[in-house]
């Protein structure tokens, strides 16, 4: 223990805590203002406007989000992991609005929120350049997915089939880590159709608040997606269903670091020795 921290606590004295041991965000992607040319200004995928390959992804509320763009001479231009959008048309689907949240706003009816596109399983992740406890988030479907499964397209079934009565789902999983080490996984459904009643089926087209504080301390998050509509190529199983969610209000808190984290058990124990004092002084006066 600090010796001068020993003696401040028996003087009675009191000093500062380091301030991000109380530290709390909340990322809402308001402030972002650049947007992809061509968007209209409606959203930002990861060109530059120069149109060269770009993994540095982008920062709200200094959590950094993965995205990949390329604009491949013979398939033309991909992007992937994480993208920012205001797009407000949540009742039209397809893949040329593949930027739209389903409830056609933020979450609380803010103007702008996250498309996450996980065409690979951990494409898509957030990082936080320190431990935090991450709260939740909000969460919905991308109108091209929420369409696909609804209706059906020329890459997916519609979900249900034409009987209403097939088991299909579609399921996130959101995955902590800490370093290389997995801390847990929370699943989401966004949609389910695995209910004997089929009244009970369901597509999620509102937002939704997924809590995520079992994953314990953190430094990053990464998603897995799970479809029961899917086809083999070369071998392998791919999903049809679109690999796309929204997010919106990600709220975390900071972890003390394990410096901080003594300090707090040398605090306690300087406060019981004082006490312990107090007494065993009082004792012997009486």
């Amino acid at each position: 223990m600090n010796a001068a921290v020993l003696l401040a606590g028996c003087l009675g004295m009191t000093f500062a805590l380091p301030s991000e041991t109380v530290r709390a965000d909340i990322v809402g992607f308001e402030e972002l203002s650049v947007y992809s040319v061509g968007s209209g200004g409606l959203y930002y995928k990861g060109d530059k406007g120069n149109g060269t390959f770009n993994t540095d992804g982008w920062t709200s509320g200094g959590v950094h989000f993965s995205n990949t763009y390329e604009n491949d001479p013979i398939y033309g231009p991909y992007w992937g992991g994480s993208a920012y959008s205001r797009v407000n048309s949540g009742t039209v689907g397809g893949f040329d609005n593949q930027f739209a949240a389903r409830p056609g706003l933020g979450s609380n009816g803010s103007s702008q929120y996250a498309i996450l596109y996980n065409s690979y399983q951990g494409e898509a992740v957030i990082t936080f350049g320190a431990q935090v406890s991450v709260k939740s988030f909000d969460i919905s479907n991308t109108s091209y997915a929420y369409y696909s499964m609804k209706n059906g397209d020329s890459f997916a079934k519609k979900f249900g089939g034409g009987s209403g009565n097939d088991a299909d789902f579609f399921k996130l999983s959101i995955h902590g880590f800490r370093g290389s080490s997995l801390t847990g996984t929370v699943d989401f459904f966004l949609a389910d159709y695995r209910f004997a009643d089929n009244s009970k089926d369901y597509i999620v087209s509102d937002w939704t608040n997924v809590g995520l504080t079992s994953l314990g301390a953190v430094d990053s998050l990464r998603f897995s997606m799970q479809s029961s509509d899917t086809s083999e190529f070369g071998g392998f199983q791919y999903m049809n269903t679109p690999s796309y969610f929204a997010m919106d209000g990600l709220q975390f808190s900071s972890v003390p670091e394990p410096g901080t984290i003594a300090l707090l058990a040398s605090v306690a124990a300087v406060g019981l020795l004082r006490k312990r004092f107090k007494k065993r002084v009082m004792l012997k006066v009486c």
